[in-house]
């Protein structure tokens, strides 16, 4: 499948943008909201996904035969399986999933940065752990995205560093 050059008119500067990722580095608050966003991060990543509020309504009908299936982190940490290489695609996709509903919902700046942080984390396994690209995104979109999350001053190392790899993969599938 040939990789699409374009993010359909979007530059890095406006996905930053439309992901809600621009820091404000000249302004003497900042450092509040980053603190703010990297205990939001680190407990996120520390916790495990919950199930969707519809499952968990259906619960009393289907408690017999409840599988696996809703239960995609299988009590794990959040970060522990998106940085597992024996992480199956199919729940890279779901967290994937998980971290777009998040990043949609209006919970403000604090919760949207953290979720665009799931979702491109779950991205970025996908790529490494798969070599699968399950997202619309070009590689060079993909990378320049990753970038701008590696930079920001709140980023847990871990995902940083997992971050910082896919952005290299996607660089060199960009070419």
């Amino acid at each position: 499948m040939e990789d699409k050059a374009t993010t359909f008119g979007a530059n890095p500067e406006g996905l930053a943008e439309l992901l809600g990722l621009g820091v404000a580095a000249d302004d003497p608050g900042a450092e509040q909201p980053d603190r703010a966003k990297a205990d939001l991060l680190r407990a996120r990543l520390a916790g495990t996904m919950p199930l969707d509020v519809d499952v968990v309504d259906a619960l009393p009908a289907i408690l017999g035969r409840l599988c696996r299936q809703l239960l995609p982190l299988e009590g794990r940490p959040l970060g522990e399986v998106l940085l597992s290489p024996q992480t199956d695609r199919a729940t890279i996709e779901t967290i994937k999933d998980y971290g777009k509903g998040l990043a949609g919902r209006q919970d403000g700046e604090v919760e949207h940065s953290v979720a665009v942080v799931i979702y491109f984390a779950a991205i970025a396994s996908a790529l490494l752990f798969h070599d699968r690209k399950i997202s619309s995104y070009s590689y060079r979109a993909l990378a320049e995205s990753f970038d701008a999350l590696v930079h920001m001053p709140w980023m847990a190392p871990e995902i940083a560093r997992h971050l910082a790899q896919a952005r290299q993969l996607c660089r060199k599938k960009a070419e």
